[in-house]
């Protein structure tokens, strides 16, 4: 029976379509022959179309498409799907480089470059990326070629890693050797007098390099009295003026010892009362605790090299110290002070007279005290009946003081951290009686009743009052407590005039009415 030819051309793009996926270019990988030397490295250029999220990502060594499973087998070099594992070989070589993020969209080309480092000559063969998504979004790229020849001059490092620290002062002997057949020396890396960084084969600084030729192997070997400061140092080995940074081989030093430079340091210069410090301890050395030490006393003693001072009072000032140490021996730092800044405290207001003798005329002298302060106090503000007044020093001084000086006093200390209030100090200054008033009538009808009431203003209140009559018909002088002065009985002898004299501990004032007398008329 004859098979139709569109029938034929059908079938033909199907078992293609099984075998590549899609039938456009989806995935583009230069179709080149590379030649690298064993132990270098080798970058593959790739990218392909992305259709979908979340595709299966495979690099094949050597792919080939098994059509009974529509599966690629092969050596798998990268692979981020947990079913399609990653050959072991490849597990610290490979590294896929991409470009793809979280803003990559649809129909964006990615990049999915793949680096081979320490190429092996095992590594040789045809390389070739494939994506899986769903149905038939599949591909398989074109191939890479990879020739991976004789190296004469790869080198190798014994040993390759130190199974125990070393210790101070040990000699200690590192090999790089490659083939005879390399003309010449593996270079040590190594920092000659002047610190400079030089690639070396023979001795020219303190390092003791030497040339050997042992089995058919070129071997230099690099010797050295460890010291502390070689605790991680890496000592780096690579063919003879070999460019090629992925065919070097290093090893990393590890050294014990003791603490070595020992720092402590605090996290603030300038530190407030009711702050937070840290103090940091830093120790070159292994395995090592700190303890924390304030003028010879113990503070705490913990394995965390930091020491935290919460809400910190004015007593936590002083001088610090941390002390490192490990089972090879111990080192203390420098010192560090702290130097706690508190606002006023203790201000009071002093008088320096005695304010309850205080009198008209006299200087008031008040001192504003502050117990103590950090920093000092560099401002003072003095308040009279809550008004601010002008002086700003610790003193104030307020001469020849009169009755309106008279009130309450307190100061405000501030140093810049805080505002503290002092007491509050009363002074009162006495004064002679003032502003005399007699109140009465002034007129009086002939057997009537004359009262007067005599009054004034003085501080300490007055304690005598004393009443005069110098002028008319009669006179007299009358001492009395109240400064009030009655006559029952009006005369004519009582018109004139009448003299109030107030004393007080201070002094006396007096003031002076005329009172005249009305005679009733006489009928004829």
């Amino acid at each position: 029976m004859m098979v139709p030819e569109g029938i034929l051309l059908l079938l033909f793009v199907i078992l293609t379509s099984s075998f590549t996926g899609l039938l456009e270019v989806q995935i583009k990988v230069p179709e080149v022959t590379e030649t690298k030397e064993e132990g270098s490295s080798v970058t593959i250029s790739c990218s392909y179309l992305k259709k979908e999220n979340n595709l299966a990502l495979l690099w094949f060594k050597d792919p080939d498409y098994d059509q009974h499973s529509e599966t690629f087998n092969g050596t798998i070099v990268f692979s981020h799907r947990t079913e399609r594992q990653q050959s072991p070989g490849y597990s610290n070589r490979v590294k896929y480089i991409t470009n793809e993020t979280s803003t990559s969209k649809i129909n964006d080309w990615i990049q999915c470059n793949l680096s081979i480092t320490d190429l092996q000559k095992t590594d040789s063969g045809n390389y070739g990326f494939r994506f899986i998504g769903s149905g038939i979004n599949k591909y398989m790229s074109k191939y890479m070629s990879l020739e991976v020849t004789d190296n004469p001059c790869k080198v190798q490092v014994e040993p390759s890693e130190l199974n125990n620290p070393l210790k101070e002062s040990e000699e200690f002997t590192v090999n790089c050797s490659t083939f005879g057949s390399c003309l010449k020396y593996p270079e040590w890396l190594v920092h000659t007098s002047g610190q400079k960084e030089e690639w070396l084969s023979s001795s020219l600084t303190d390092v003791i390099i030497e040339n050997e030729e042992e089995e058919g192997r070129k071997v230099t070997k690099l010797k050295l009295n460890v010291t502390w400061k070689d605790d991680k140092r890496i000592l780096s080995c690579r063919p003879a003026q070999v460019q090629d940074s992925f065919q070097i081989r290093s090893i990393t030093l590890s050294v014990e010892y003791g603490p070595k430079e020992t720092t402590a340091q605090v996290s603030s210069d300038y530190v407030k009362e009711g702050d937070s410090v840290t103090l940091s301890c830093n120790s070159r050395g292994r395995n090592v605790s700190f303890s924390w030490f304030k003028k010879e006393k113990i503070e705490v003693s913990q394995q965390m090299s930091d020491l935290k001072l919460n809400n910190v009072k004015p007593e936590d000032s002083g001088e610090y110290y941390c002390e490192a140490k490990n089972k090879h021996g111990s080192m203390k730092s420098n010192i560090i002070t702290i130097d706690v800044k508190y606002g006023p405290k203790g201000v009071t207001v002093k008088p320096l007279v005695r304010v309850e003798d205080l009198k008209e005329g006299d200087n008031l002298i008040l001192k504003c005290s502050v117990n103590e302060s950090n920093p000092l106090v560099t401002e003072f503000k003095w308040h009279y009946n809550n008004s601010m007044l002008q002086q700003t020093i610790d003193t104030l001084t307020i001469s020849s003081v009169t009755a309106d000086d008279s009130g309450s006093y307190y100061c405000q200390a501030d140093n810049g951290i805080k505002k503290e209030k002092s007491n509050e100090i009363t002074v009162s200054v006495k004064y002679s009686p003032r502003n005399i008033k007699i109140q009465g009538e002034h007129s009086v009808k002939v057997h009537s009743r004359l009262t007067l009431k005599c009054s004034g203003d003085a501080n300490p209140q007055p304690e005598r009052y004393t009443w005069k009559k110098i002028h008319g018909l009669s006179s007299f002088q009358s001492s009395v407590q109240t400064g009030e002065l009655n006559i029952k009985n009006v005369t004519i002898k009582d018109a004139g005039q009448y003299t109030c004299n107030v004393t007080n501990a201070i002094g006396s004032s007096s003031y002076t009415i005329n009172v005249d007398v009305l005679c009733k008329s006489v009928l004829f």
